[in-house]
């Protein structure tokens, strides 16, 4: 299930990225951005544990960028 982040999935979604930026393939994030700008973040959720993520940050009405994709 897709839903927005909460408080408490932050140490989840650092952990997710953090694998992907190890390998190149993310920028990493302190868990100061990530708690900073958790209101852009999504989760994918499966058996109450989060095993996706994504950020979306709206720029203007007709521009977004989607960050942290993992």
């Amino acid at each position: 299930m897709v839903r927005k982040a909460k408080i408490s999935d932050v140490p989840e979604i650092r952990d997710i990225i953090q694998i992907f930026a190890t390998e190149g393939l993310l920028l990493p994030r302190s868990l100061n951005n990530i708690y900073e700008n958790i209101r852009d973040f999504f989760v994918y959720e499966e058996n109450k544990r989060v095993v996706g993520v994504s950020s979306l940050h709206i720029y203007w009405e007709d521009l977004a960028e989607i960050k942290s994709l993992a």
